[in-house]
């Protein structure tokens, strides 16, 4: 069913997203600028070199497996440990639970009677600091002692290239989601674009950058590494993807589609060659991200595909935040970036036999679009009765979840709230609640899991300043939401639609132009402002 919003003008020109692809990614072995210079056996150098390569691309299966591989080879390399530790700690991903902490204590152990160099004892030693405690309560004060740790074994030993990079991936690690002058992100930067000018194909130098421009203001700047790092890194689905984390800030939706088709075959693959127990986690990541720019390029069809494709994936390689949060926000993306408000209200949450319980901040996605689907679909005690629901997850909250998650937990309450009581007629309330939700979301950066919110907070806020009339200022906000989503379909459209309303006929047609350019390549059911 096509947007109210939007009505089909033309015929299909859609493109098989099939032919879509990016260049083949090179294999571990090839990654000839990494090497990690440690104290193991000569035999097992090579090795070391690749397991570190999938660790920095976050391939964190395969390079536990290699580091195991090197410890039944070498068991008095105790660096082998400190990789195995590093694959507990998953940085920029999700805080490492209590038994997380205590399996990570429990390898740096095996380290402490062997023999090592007074660099590898600094690696050892900053790890140990993170995992010195199994209270998740207290992950900001550990992560921040591995980051004073790295920054001292970056000082003592200004040559080692592996030093300068994983001391750049703690400064993100320790970056504070509400810091709008991104220093951190800054300084990490520095560090990985000098390290970039010696080892410009270093897998973790361009993983890295790409994280650290993640940013609305910043993400033009790693636009040459991110068409770079997919060539450059090893056999990784992780590497596929990560691209498209620029792609999509940049609106740049063909390459986005690209990156995540490759991301997906790769994980596929991978989950075969590896023989998992279910589906690798990390190919769901790259499914939500690949949902999202089908649908801001009107590929409604082909996103009606992928969602029935992600409900017979039952079943993953393990139980992670990312799975959670592809299995809540895909579906509810599909139906409301369609704006299809009475399917949303009755949308099902998928796999009710996913362990939800111990993501209810995913879970309260799920409520959040019902909420708002039953409250923009006329339906204010079904709106009133996911409300409640939202509000009883906050109170359930674990104190161990990222800030993002609780933050958006908040988030959907204000703005379900906001929408039932504009629906009950309280506009000037619901419009002044509304704007603090929206600017709110604002002041946090967006989690790396996420591609965009399922909708914007501000786009929210646009909306219902269009609904009540208020039309220049809805064309105001929808440019606001541009600003920081480029190219965002609905935001294009927002501000076409309010800027016909106010008689600005010339910046309306430049908006439609936009649009039919931007979905040329979808199914054209979303091309049209024609109510």
């Amino acid at each position: 069913m096509m947007n109210p919003k939007l009505q089909c003008i033309g015929a299909s020109a859609a493109l098989g997203l099939l032919i879509l692809s990016i260049p083949n990614h090179v294999s571990a072995a090839d990654s000839t600028q990494l090497h990690f210079q440690n104290t193991c056996r000569a035999d097992v150098h090579a090795e070391f070199d690749s397991a570190v390569a999938l660790l920095h691309s976050f391939e964190y299966p395969e390079s536990t497996a290699a580091f195991n591989a090197i410890a039944e080879k070498d068991p008095d390399c105790a660096m082998a440990y400190w990789g195995l530790a590093m694959n507990i700690w998953h940085p920029l991903w999700a805080r490492p639970s209590r038994q997380d902490l205590q399996n990570g204590a429990s390898v740096l152990s095996r380290t402490e009677s062997l023999s090592v160099s007074s660099r590898e004892a600094s690696y050892i030693n900053a790890l140990k600091s993170f995992f010195s405690s199994d209270d998740v309560a207290t992950h900001v004060e550990r992560a921040g002692m591995y980051e004073e740790n790295m920054r001292q074994l970056y000082t003592a030993n200004i040559d080692d290239p592996e030093a300068v990079i994983f001391y750049a991936l703690a400064l993100l690690t320790t970056a504070d989601p509400a810091d709008s002058t991104y220093a951190k992100s800054y300084q990490s930067a520095s560090l990985l674009n000098w390290a970039k000018d010696s080892q410009p194909s270093h897998p973790g130098v361009l993983h890295y950058l790409i994280h650290a421009y993640d940013k609305p203001e910043l993400a033009h700047l790693a636009l040459e590494v991110a068409e770079h790092y997919a060539e450059a890194a090893p056999d990784s689905t992780h590497a596929q993807h990560m691209p498209s984390h620029i792609f999509t800030r940049l609106g740049l939706w063909e390459k986005a589609l690209a990156s995540n088709v490759d991301s997906t075959r790769s994980a596929e693959e991978f989950t075969h060659r590896a023989n998992l127990p279910g589906h690798y986690d990390e190919g769901l990541h790259s499914l939500d991200y690949l949902m999202y720019a089908m649908l801001q390029s009107a590929r409604d069809e082909e996103a009606a595909d992928l969602l029935d494709k992600l409900s017979t994936i039952d079943n993953t390689d393990v139980d992670s935040f990312k799975v959670a949060y592809t299995y809540a926000a895909t579906p509810a993306r599909y139906v409301m970036e369609r704006q299809q408000w009475q399917d949303a209200s009755n949308l099902e949450l998928l796999h009710p036999d996913f362990p939800w319980q111990e993501f209810q901040w995913a879970q309260s996605i799920h409520h959040f679009a019902r909420g708002v689907g039953a409250a923009r679909s006329n339906q204010l005690e079904r709106a009133k009765s996911e409300l409640s629901r939202i509000i009883a997850i906050r109170e359930n909250l674990s104190s161990s979840i990222a800030p993002y998650f609780s933050e958006q937990v908040q988030i959907h309450i204000a703005h379900v709230d906001a929408w039932i009581q504009f629906g009950e007629g309280n506009s000037e309330d619901a419009l002044q609640l509304s704007a603090q939700t929206a600017d709110r979301e604002d002041s946090v950066v967006k989690h790396p899991v996420a591609p965009s919110e399922v909708i914007p907070a501000r786009e929210l806020y646009a909306d219902m300043l269009f609904e009540s009339g208020m039309y220049a200022e809805s064309l105001e906000q929808f440019q606001i939401v541009l600003s920081n989503y480029t190219n965002r379909l609905n935001a294009l459209v927002g501000v076409a639609r309010a800027a016909e309303e106010l008689g600005n006929i010339e910046l309306s047609e430049i908006y439609r132009e936009f649009i039919r350019v931007q979905t040329l390549a979808g199914n054209q059911q979303r091309n049209s402002l024609t109510p």
